[in-house]
């Protein structure tokens, strides 16, 4: 829907689209609205199990985008439920900001996506026995994903059904690398490594309360990171938010000129 005349970039921005939700859609009871003219992608999860409603688009700025956007988020207010809108674009102008605001909505972050060249990248763990990866291998280990992640980020862009879907489609087809670390068999920090044929993507980096600032979510990246490379890749890229991107570009990674603005109410 989105093409930003870069393969990496475009497959980042694909992924992003596909897995930030659950992917098997609840067995179709949350839908799925492109309007590729509009570049509008809608998923409404009202009659599903998943907690996140969101729209992914361009800037919102003709007359008929704006039209059918306030149709959308219309249905959201009426409902009272949580609603998130995302514009993906290549300046960070925000020039559809005011726009939001007027329909209820207020300026949420802005994430940029980074990539990362694997042949200038060198690093390695060297942590103590008592702290592992744990790979996702059955629900119970699903459920401690879900828990580290719902007490780690606010859920304006985290659906929590995805990740029962995740680990399904895991077991027929290797989409991604899904790990936990864990202190003393405790789950502290998750992370996820989605194996696409341009490059690998780092997903779901998050640490429980209860053990950050301990180093844990660059010792994830580390550890993801040179499963990247073992997996024959030579580039990884992301999503950055505003709380890690220091700790990515220490890692190496680079900005690009790929903004997501993230608006939303009632959460």
């Amino acid at each position: 829907m989105l093409n930003f005349n870069n393969k990496k970039i475009n497959q980042l921005i694909a992924n992003f689209i596909t897995y930030m939700t659950d992917p098997k859609h609840d067995n179709g009871k949350q839908k799925i609205n492109v309007d590729q003219d509009l570049q509008i992608h809608h998923i409404d999860s009202l009659a599903s199990k998943s907690n996140l409603n969101i729209v992914i688009s361009s800037y919102i700025l003709t007359p008929v985008q704006q039209e059918q956007a306030k149709k959308i988020i219309k249905q959201y207010h009426e409902a009272n439920e949580s609603f998130t809108w995302c514009t993906i674009t290549e300046d960070n102008q925000q020039l559809d900001r005011d726009f939001y605001q007027q329909q209820g909505l207020e300026h949420f972050e802005t994430a940029q996506v980074m990539l990362l060249d694997l042949n200038n990248f060198n690093m390695t763990n060297d942590l103590a026995e008592n702290i592992t990866f744990q790979t996702i291998n059955s629900p119970e280990d699903v459920k401690k994903v879900k828990n580290v992640i719902h007490n780690a980020f606010d859920l304006a862009l985290i659906d929590l059904a995805k990740y029962q879907s995740l680990f399904e489609i895991n077991q027929d087809e290797k989409i991604s690398y899904f790990t936990i670390l864990t202190q003393d068999n405790q789950p502290a920090t998750t992370g996820n490594l989605y194996l696409e044929s341009e490059l690998a993507i780092v997903d779901d980096i998050a640490t429980h309360q209860n053990f950050q600032k301990q180093g844990f979510a660059k010792a994830m990246l580390i550890h993801l990171l040179n499963y990247a490379k073992t997996k024959g890749y030579q580039t990884v890229g992301l999503i950055a938010t505003p709380d890690g991107f220091p700790l990515y570009k220490k890692l190496g990674f680079v900005e690009q000129e790929v903004y997501i603005n993230v608006y939303t109410m009632n959460y």
